[in-house]
């Protein structure tokens, strides 16, 4: 009886094994903490490791600060600062093949000195990182760019004016947080993660971002959303200024392939018309890789997102949108620069 007992439970401890192995690989991301200073609204264990198979594939050593970044081997301070969401985080590719990395060398290759550092942490939205940037600006100092991502052109009014007046609630670390116990097993994190999805009620983003979903906005909705972001996108300019850098937005948005081969973006038009306009306005460089997408589509066939573990088109940022964001950022620089 007892020899049975033994077997029984040492195949489940070998069971229990395999499977923390197999968690180690599929999704072993590192538990979150507070950022320091509130740069980001949160960040990931510093100096951790974290690795996924789920949705592309990435293994990555985190730097001092807990971000995505190779170390820093030339100690020259930072150049371009880099805020984003997990399509910045470039958890889902390889170390060296996200944006920031290949951003870097780009600008390398003309003899420019200073690194690109990502300071990206996945449901940091634009308005979020709009709202913890002159903070970030002062803890970095960049010497010449700040870039921030956004995957959306239209947001809540709500959310402009709190994030204008930096009223935004802070994100949470996706529940308690987790002890030494479980956040260090990969399996055992994983099963508690899954008991909380199932026993709470998981709200999501708080920050109440809209897509616009109608072909037609009301002419006096669509005057008052471009009056709030004029506003908002001058502060933001004035604060990338007092700060000595040059404020980048990037947008990517969603693109469909349908079945006749024609490639959908969720762009609502007449939104991404008064963001471009008062991000021009304000002295922001915008870039929409609207086109930078479709061409790669076109011509060679590929999508900035989706990966082979995954769904065509969807989800994150692949290696082939990674390295066609830094191409146009980096284009972006070459011609502003080109023109002062």
């Amino acid at each position: 009886m007892m020899k049975t007992i033994l077997k029984h439970a040492a195949a489940v401890l070998l069971g229990a094994v395999i499977l923390d192995l197999f968690c180690a690989w599929y999704y072993n991301p590192a538990p979150y903490q507070r950022a320091e200073g509130r740069v980001t609204d949160k960040v990931r264990r510093p100096n951790a490791w974290t690795s996924q198979a789920k949705e592309g594939f990435g293994v990555h050593h985190l730097d001092e600060n807990g971000y995505n970044n190779p170390p820093d081997t030339n100690g020259d301070g930072i150049s371009v600062l880099m805020m984003g969401s997990s399509h910045t985080e470039a958890y889902n590719v390889p170390a060296g093949a996200g944006a920031a990395e290949r951003l870097e060398a780009l600008l390398r290759a003309d003899g420019r000195p200073g690194r690109v550092y990502n300071i990206g942490v996945s449901s940091h939205t634009f308005p979020r990182n709009a709202a913890n940037m002159p903070r970030a600006l002062a803890r970095f100092a960049p010497a010449d760019y700040v870039v921030i991502e956004t995957d959306s052109v239209v947001f809540h009014s709500g959310t402009v004016f709190a994030a204008m007046d930096d009223r935004m609630d802070r994100l949470d670390l996706q529940g308690q947080e987790l002890p030494a116990i479980i956040s260090d097993r990969p399996l055992v994190k994983r099963l508690y993660r899954q008991y909380q999805a199932l026993s709470t009620s998981q709200a999501g983003d708080d920050e109440d971002v809209r897509r616009a979903e109608l072909e037609d906005i009301p002419p006096e909705l669509l005057e008052r959303y471009d009056a709030a972001l004029r506003e908002w996108f001058a502060r933001l300019n004035a604060q990338a200024a007092e700060a000595g850098v040059r404020l980048i937005v990037y947008y990517h948005p969603a693109l469909t392939p349908l079945p006749d081969g024609a490639l959908v973006s969720d762009a609502q038009p007449e939104c991404l018309r008064v963001f471009r306009e008062a991000c021009a306005d304000a002295g922001i460089l915008f870039i929409d890789m609207t086109d930078a997408f479709t061409r790669a589509y076109e011509q060679r066939h590929v999508l900035p997102a989706g990966f082979a573990n995954t769904a065509l088109g969807a989800g994150h940022l692949n290696r082939e949108g990674h390295r066609l964001v830094a191409e146009e950022i980096y284009r972006a620089i070459r011609e502003a620069e080109a023109e002062a």
